[in-house]
């Protein structure tokens, strides 16, 4: 969970007319972080210096009928490199660049494309579906961030729903009007004619409600996810959510989703937050149901921020969690400066 602030704008203007604004925005994160258990390949890691820098352009601008567009790419995500690997002789073997936002036509690649205007937004590229889009996540509700996102990496946390069932290019139209919010979304399958094949498709809405300073968010929605090879049935997933934001800084959030043709069958979750002057803290908790016997996928996360003040913030973050009765916990844990510019 990155918070981005914009840090330049330049307005482009061609004969005396403005045709588009073009914004850089930044963050850099310095810090330590530790992991175990086999966390992401590694074990018992200890601490490690943490550093990350991402950098974001993003681009809008307007029609003569009042119709806005616009674009983003958050640098961090547009390009990327294959994890290095070791040939039988023991010596790595140099890392492949792969597919980017700006080296593949059909990859979303951290890049995307909005036109929006009376008829609602549509929006490719690398974004929410329509399910995600429409429900507020645990991790989401007061939640300051962390260097390595601890709180939202652990085993009993749901985050993108069925997103990136294929090649995670999303096109999503939604709309709102006042408290109102619906939208529609669709996957790319990556071109396959294979049988039982098919673009992904998800439906969502969600409705804001103000009761006297309280605000509490209501989401519901339905996706099913495609499997680009036509080998398994497609994957489905049901899930609602109900989040509030008090006056005095506390949030609270819950989700359930019910899932079928994959791995697990239910899903609950319950995010908590509290700010108070520069401080913040968030707490969340998830688990799975229907796992394979003998095993369980549950997990909570921490995250705690001081604010410094001029996009400075003290970030800490901790994740814990179990995929199996057997297997010993999962623990991540980081501490540092994010930088926001």
């Amino acid at each position: 969970m990155k918070k981005v602030l914009f840090a330049s704008t330049a307005l482009v203007a061609f004969g005396g007319a403005a045709v588009a604004d073009v914004a850089l925005s930044g963050r850099a994160e310095m810090g330590i972080f530790t992991q175990n258990t086999a966390f992401s390949g590694n074990t018992n890691t200890g601490a490690q210096f943490f550093t990350d820098i991402d950098v974001t352009f993003t681009m809008s601008g307007e029609t003569d009928n009042g119709l806005t567009f616009g674009a983003s790419v958050d640098l961090d995500e547009g390009g990327a490199s294959a994890p290095i690997v070791t040939n039988p002789g023991g010596a790595p073997v140099p890392a492949l660049a792969l597919p980017g936002a700006t080296q593949n036509n059909s990859d979303d690649g951290g890049a995307t494309i909005f036109i929006s205007g009376g008829f609602g937004t549509v929006t490719m590229g690398d974004t929410d579906g329509a399910l995600d889009w429409a429900l507020t996540e645990a991790g989401n509700v007061g939640n300051p961030g962390s260097l390595a996102d601890d709180e939202t990496s652990h085993a009993g946390y749901l985050g993108a729903y069925l997103d990136g069932g294929n090649d995670g290019q999303i096109l999503r139209w939604d709309y709102t009007s006042g408290a109102f919010g619906v939208a529609i979304s669709l996957e790319d399958d990556n071109g396959s004619k294979a049988v039982n094949t098919g673009v992904g498709y998800a439906i969502g809405f969600k409705y804001a409600l103000d009761l006297s300073g309280t605000t509490v968010n209501f989401g519901i929605g339905h996706q099913r996810a495609a499997d680009g090879a036509g080998v398994t049935p497609d994957a489905k997933a049901t899930g609602v959510s109900v989040s509030a934001t008090f006056a005095n800084g506390l949030s609270a959030g819950v989700t359930y989703t019910d899932m079928s043709n994959i791995a697990v069958d239910k899903h609950y979750s319950i995010g908590l937050g509290y700010t108070t002057g520069a401080f913040s803290v968030h707490a969340n908790y998830g688990k799975f149901d229907g796992v394979a016997a003998g095993a369980e996928a549950k997990g909570f996360g921490l995250a705690a921020a001081y604010d410094l003040g001029g996009g400075a913030v003290v970030h800490f973050g901790y994740g814990s969690g179990k995929t199996s009765t057997a297997a010993p916990t999962q623990k991540t844990m980081s501490l540092g400066l994010g930088l926001s510019f």
